[in-house]
């Protein structure tokens, strides 16, 4: 009787660790130091398609590491120069049909797309700019505004 006690009161120690709510990581508090996260994250995979002149981004972590692996959403806007839309859509992947809308379950963002404005994005793939195969890259009607999510699982 005694051991289970021991065991129900290690087993309740060990849970109450289990914090399942997302850290948040955010990159940059000015404008110019997101648009160089954004423009070194990019460059890593691509020759960047154009000028960046505005990025939002941050990133939520599920897990800490310790009791198995992490998690992880990231959420990105950028706004581009319009004469250089077409080419960051052309360095895009491929154009995909089958996607799902994430919010972030911690930050509240007031930059981040609703599930409507998201349906009206074309997506692709984010595998060449992000190297993650999980998400999208949604290219909004205005000619200059693109959405970011990519996750790990």
């Amino acid at each position: 009787m005694k051991t289970q006690w021991v065991f129900i009161l290690a087993i309740s120690i060990w849970l109450t660790g289990c914090d399942n709510s997302p850290y948040v990581h955010t990159f940059g508090e000015t404008s110019a130091e997101r648009v160089a996260v954004m423009t070194d994250i990019i460059k890593k995979r691509i020759s960047l398609p154009g000028s960046i002149l505005d990025a939002e981004c941050i990133e939520e972590q599920y897990g800490d590491g310790r009791f198995g692996p992490s998690d992880f959403t990231f959420f990105a806007k950028l706004v581009v120069e319009k004469a250089d839309f077409a080419t960051w859509k052309s360095s895009a992947g491929k154009r995909i049909s089958n996607w799902d809308y994430k919010s972030p379950k911690k930050a509240s963002l007031s930059w981040w797309s609703t599930k409507e404005q998201t349906n009206q994005l074309e997506m692709y793939s984010p595998k060449p700019m992000f190297g993650r195969s999980n998400g999208w890259v949604g290219f909004a009607a205005d000619g200059q505004t693109i959405y970011i999510l990519t996750f790990t699982m």
